[in-house]
């Protein structure tokens, strides 16, 4: 009767962890590890008197993938200007980073995330995001 009881036990944890993981949010998953005010950027190119390159505006921030699971990450920048700097869908795996900038930010950032190879889920284009988005 206890060997009975006890695989049981074992079936009803095994349902109810693979019940958790299938309610699992992929967005917790994705962690703002740093974020940078004027930091060297090689891709903005601002410059003042003098041809001399001028990084004060650029925003950076870190993203790292904190779970176990490959995620795919959409992510956009907001310029001081309200615009959005959009960058393509990333694969991160488990504890791998990315980078995000704006030359001339604001400060502000979005993030949309999915489990690798999730077609249920659709990330939005470019263009949604700048039209969505604008001036907000």
């Amino acid at each position: 009767m206890t060997l009975k009881k006890t695989l049981l036990l074992i079936v009803l944890l095994l349902v109810a962890f693979w019940s958790s993981a299938q309610d699992q949010s992929y967005s917790d998953c994705l962690i703002k590890t740093n974020s940078r005010w004027g930091a060297p950027c090689e891709k903005c190119e601002s410059y003042v008197e003098g041809y001399k390159r001028d990084w004060s505006g650029t925003y950076q921030i870190d993203l790292k993938n904190t779970c176990r699971d490959v995620i795919e990450v959409k992510v956009a920048v907001q310029e001081k200007n309200g615009t959005w700097r959009t960058f393509p869908v990333r694969a991160l795996g488990p504890s791998e980073s990315m980078n995000a900038f704006a030359c001339e930010g604001s400060g502000k950032y979005l993030y949309w995330v999915r489990r690798a190879n999730d077609t249920e889920i659709v990330l939005p284009s470019d263009q949604e995001i700048i039209t969505e988005y604008m001036k907000r």
